[in-house]
């Protein structure tokens, strides 16, 4: 492919370069090279870790919402749209799995139970409400700093709503650690395919007997 046609998908598939980070992330994950620095307190290690783990699982869910919003606004902005949205987006589980990381391991609270919940909270309509809000992005301004300003205000309710969406997975994901490969390829299908499937609210059923059958295995695991 030529140099030409390389920039031209970029810019007509802004969001390819979110999906090339994200490859690149289970590709670090599934080849076991996150090594912590020498030195780095566990705590730091994790962190970074769970930065890596979430471009990984979390990504793949948003990009056909990352095309729609890079899509409507100028051509000029789209990969900046792209940039502050999934920048905003990020920086909210990058928050969340910094509680997470802290809370978890004090509490106490196992994979197989955090799985349990996890399937619960399927059948809620407090999730399910919160997966459709994903899908409810309103337009942008279309230039200027307060189309930036309201690009990030965009990917933080974004944020907001798949946070709702999917914490008790990532709460699991939080006690099992980035080694848990099987279990992260589990829980990223899981949550990209309710993401994406329209009617989605249709796996509510199906998604949670699988978490609960991934909970009986991690408990007897």
């Amino acid at each position: 492919m030529s140099a030409l046609a390389l920039r031209r998908a970029a810019w007509t598939h802004p969001e390819l370069a979110a999906a090339a980070a994200s490859a690149a992330a289970w590709a670090l994950l599934a080849g076991h090279a996150l090594q912590p620095p020498h030195g780095a307190e566990p705590f730091v290690a994790g962190l970074s870790a769970w930065v890596v783990m979430t471009v990984a699982m979390m990504i793949p869910g948003t990009l056909a919402d990352l095309r729609s919003v890079a899509l409507s606004s100028l051509w000029r902005r789209r990969q900046r749209t792209i940039v502050l949205f999934l920048g905003a987006y990020l920086s909210a589980w990058v928050g969340f799995g910094a509680v997470a990381l802290a809370v978890v391991p004090a509490v106490g609270l196992g994979v197989g139970g955090l799985l349990a919940g996890a399937a619960a909270w399927e059948l809620t309509a407090w999730k399910w409400r919160a997966v459709r809000r994903c899908h409810l992005i309103e337009p942008l301004p279309p230039r200027g700093r307060r189309a930036d300003l309201a690009c990030a205000a965009a990917g933080y309710r974004y944020a907001g709503s798949c946070l709702l969406s999917c914490w008790p997975m990532m709460l699991a994901m939080a006690a099992a650690g980035h080694r848990a490969l099987a279990l992260m390829a589990v829980l990223a299908g899981v949550a990209t395919a309710e993401k994406l499937v329209v009617r989605s609210a249709r796996l509510r059923a199906p998604a949670a007997a699988f978490l609960a059958g991934a909970a009986v295995v991690a408990v007897l695991a």
